[in-house]
């Protein structure tokens, strides 16, 4: 049965599971449970979420709105909103079919995706349309349809000639698992301040220490409105924001969360949610980073080399020019882990420091001189020289401080300011060598066992590289965290064997 609720704005923060709260004589009369979904609808706005059910939080008539949807949507307080159960979906039959080993169809795809992105699908359906990707896997044209329905399960932004007579619009996406990189929040200001349009859009940590959304909210807001997006790419020439935060691909961003909880990602998937994020941002040029090795997200060279062919594939499809950077992993990027640590280890390196990372600087500099060369920037063999200078003259510092406070940033923050948990502890080698390889699996338990990405201020620093060599007795790595326990935790996990090789 259908009926009109009156909405009230419940203020206890976000709630990503889309829940609204109904009374309990309200839920029989539309015939749901709680847990169960309901369609509501105000105005054009039509939405599914689970039912929690009350008799003291809201009085009958009334639909309590957690601050994810009255916010998201500017439902006003007191609005009249729809109620009813949801016609069945045809989602569910495709994907039982799916389950089955059977190919889907072009609209089968475009009607998950939608459904998906509507919040029509509870989570453990989506978990069952998530083991799809692992088995039995998805063919060339059910990937693209995918990706297709995924980019267009929500908003898209357009960048060209957001300035006058620029029509490249760039971006720079790792398929991620390497930890302490901090390269996006260093990489970006170098692009802009070399003449690119860049809008980038990063995710929270899935199976990271931090995700690049974790690393930048530390010094600057990430969720960011489409219009304020648009407003600081016209002011800036580009904008490092959280895609969680708007209606791109919504489909991918519930996807990301069943992942997150899983803690796993398949292959196919990756290349499909990365695919359809840059369609939805107009992006027309793309660097894409694959890291390989042991303990990397990518181990085998073979994967990568396929990833590598299917990304520039995909991309392709689509208009958009790609490039690949395949990197073999030996350890993480950089030496600082933890959303505190990878700022300001980026920052080091915008302003210069003596003590920057200079490992991280490389790889920065290797991307960047890549994307000018392929955007036409400047001539093949000059990009790394060009963004050198632009790192080196502290244009790039100047940039990244620019776009922070055109994102609502209020004080620039200088690296030495960002500190670290007040809890330490080290690992001594208790052997002599040379360091053959850091395991970034180990290094990543480590870091969640200390609280990241949440605990900004948890982290681990890196004292000994692939590369260097080692007395008995150095210090071989630092933890940080902000209480005793947390450190114990991390501690727990202390096993040289497991994190180093060192011969």
């Amino acid at each position: 049965m259908s009926i009109y609720l009156t909405s009230k704005n419940i203020d206890l923060g976000e709630d990503d599971d889309f829940n609204v709260i109904i009374h309990r004589k309200d839920a029989e009369r539309i015939g749901v449970k709680e847990g169960e979904i309901v369609f509501i609808g105000f105005g054009e706005i039509e939405l599914y979420a689970d039912v929690i059910e009350t008799e003291t939080k809201v009085q009958e008539g009334q639909i309590g709105l957690f601050e994810e949807i009255w916010k998201a949507y500017k439902i006003p307080d007191g609005s009249s909103i729809f109620a009813d159960i949801p016609e069945p979906s045809r989602s569910l039959e495709a994907i039982s079919k799916k389950l089955l080993g059977q190919p889907l169809s072009k609209e089968e795809l475009e009607s998950i995706m939608k459904d998906i992105g509507s919040r029509k699908l509870r989570e453990t359906e989506i978990a069952f349309f998530v083991s799809t990707f692992f088995n039995p896997g998805f063919n060339d044209e059910e990937i693209y349809w995918m990706t297709k329905g995924m980019a267009e399960s929500g908003d898209s932004m357009s960048f060209k000639n957001i300035r006058q007579g620029e029509e490249v619009v760039a971006d720079k996406h790792s398929i991620g698992g390497v930890a302490g990189k901090a390269i996006t929040p260093t990489l970006i200001p170098i692009l802009v301040s070399g003449g690119l349009i860049v809008p980038n859009t990063s995710t929270r940590a899935i199976t990271s220490p931090a995700g690049t959304t974790d690393i930048l909210e530390v010094v600057m807001p990430v969720a960011l409105s489409k219009e304020k997006v648009y407003e600081v790419v016209k002011k800036t020439g580009g904008c490092m924001f959280w895609g969680g935060a708007l209606e791109l691909s919504p489909a991918d961003d519930v996807i990301i969360n069943v992942e997150r909880s899983l803690r796993i990602q398949e292959f196919q998937k990756v290349l499909v949610s990365i695919v359809a994020k840059k369609i939805s941002m107009g992006v027309n040029h793309i660097l894409i980073d694959l890291p390989y090795g042991k303990g990397s997200k990518v181990e085998n060279v073979d994967d990568v080399s396929m990833l590598d062919k299917e990304f520039r594939k995909l991309f392709r499809k689509f208009g958009i020019k790609c490039e690949t950077i395949k990197r073999l992993i030996k350890g993480p990027d950089g030496r600082s882990i933890g959303p505190n640590s990878e700022i300001r280890q980026a920052l080091k390196i915008l302003e210069r420091d003596k003590e920057r990372c200079i490992e991280l600087e490389k790889v920065i500099l290797d991307m960047a001189g890549m994307i000018f060369e392929m955007t036409g920037k400047v001539q093949n063999g000059q990009g790394k020289k060009f963004a050198l200078n632009i790192l080196n003259d502290k244009r790039a510092l100047r940039k990244f401080w620019e776009i922070a406070f055109a994102q609502g940033a209020t004080k620039e923050i200088h690296s030495s300011e960002i500190k670290d948990g007040r809890f330490k502890a080290d690992l001594i080698s208790d052997r002599s060598g040379k360091v053959l390889r850091i395991d970034n699996s180990a290094l990543v338990a480590i870091s969640r066992a200390l609280g990241n990405p949440k605990v900004k201020e948890a982290g681990i620093f890196v004292h000994k590289m692939p590369g260097e060599r080692v007395k008995k007795g150095d210090k071989l790595i630092t933890i940080y965290a902000n209480s005793e326990a947390r450190l114990a935790s991390g501690k727990g996990l202390f096993d040289i064997n497991k994190l180093y090789k060192i011969k």
